[in-house]
């Protein structure tokens, strides 16, 4: 079972999620996802394996769900065999092809890779499914894959009946599985672009007629009231020094947005001349995990 173990928990590299278990609904906001408790099932989500997040045990028929998560990374990609990279299929079945070849190399059973349940899919976390088993232990793994994480899902048992058994529970915990909502992570929902239209309801609130846009808008209100030069209601207030009626057209104004000027300490250092632009750094390009691997 070690053997087992120690290859079916291979994407258990992650941190400790902070996540809930409430009346049988897990959530991580950590790794953002959400599952159902199968009823009759024991459950804890005690953090025990890293990259591990949640333990359901049952004693009759005998049996084990785990629910554990990686970050999907181009090394995580580039660690699958070539033949497993280049099928055409989706990266769910593309890590059960690596994951199988890896068991298969240990002479373990491995079964076909059965596409996921539609609620996946639907929820923007598609999976694939397969069994295997080493004439003791008998498995059956769902895979999962979004732009930010592999997830699995694994159900262990000590026999082929007890399997067959449990797959209704397994099968009903892996239709729950989905992504949390921006909602229910607490995400404001992005704030409109410069140039584009304003909302009826944000053009009433600051009495602006409905053909503007954010930025036109932006550059019409004062520096005290609703706009700025990072659009329309963003409520940043200009730099210290160029008057509390100043405002910049954010519509018209060319180059990189100035942000206000903030010391450490009120106080602590005088503002810099009116007019004098600071600039917030763009965050780093974003590694897409998909692409060229180095050769070996």
């Amino acid at each position: 079972m070690k053997r087992l173990a120690s290859i079916a928990f291979v994407v258990g590299i992650a941190t400790f999620a902070r996540a809930e278990l409430e009346n049988s609904i897990y959530t991580s906001k950590t790794e953002k996802l959400r599952l159902v408790v199968p009823r009759g099932w024991r459950a804890t989500d005690q953090p025990s394996y890293p990259g591990l997040l949640l333990w359901m045990m049952r004693s009759e028929p005998e049996g084990r769900i785990v629910l554990t998560s990686e970050p999907f990374t181009r090394d995580v990609y580039c660690s699958w065999p070539v033949r497993c990279q280049m099928i055409r299929d989706s990266l769910p079945a593309k890590a059960a092809c690596a994951l199988g070849s890896k068991l298969a190399g240990q002479r373990v059973r491995v079964g076909p890779v059965q596409g996921g349940p539609k609620e996946n899919e639907d929820a923007g976390l598609p999976s694939v499914w397969f069994e295997y088993d080493d004439g003791h232990h008998f498995l059956r793994q769902a895979i999962a894959i979004d732009e930010d994480h592999v997830v699995s899902l694994v159900l262990s048992t000590p026999s082929i009946e007890a399997r067959n058994a449990n797959v209704r529970a397994f099968d009903q915990a892996l239709r729950t599985l989905r992504p949390l909502t921006p909602e229910e992570l607490g995400v404001a929902p992005p704030a409109p672009a410069l140039g584009s239209a304003v909302s009826p309801a944000r053009a009433a609130a600051v009495g602006i007629g409905p053909t503007m846009t954010a930025g036109s808008a932006a550059g019409s209100a004062t520096g005290a009231g609703t706009g700025s030069a990072a659009g329309a209601g963003s409520g940043a207030a200009s730099p210290a020094g160029s008057g509390a009626g100043a405002s910049v057209d954010a519509g018209s104004a060319s180059g990189p947005t100035p942000i206000p000027f903030a010391g450490s300490d009120a106080g602590s250092a005088a503002p810099p001349p009116p007019g004098t632009p600071s600039y917030q750094s763009a965050p780093p390009p974003r590694i897409e995990p998909v692409g060229a691997c180095p050769r070996k």
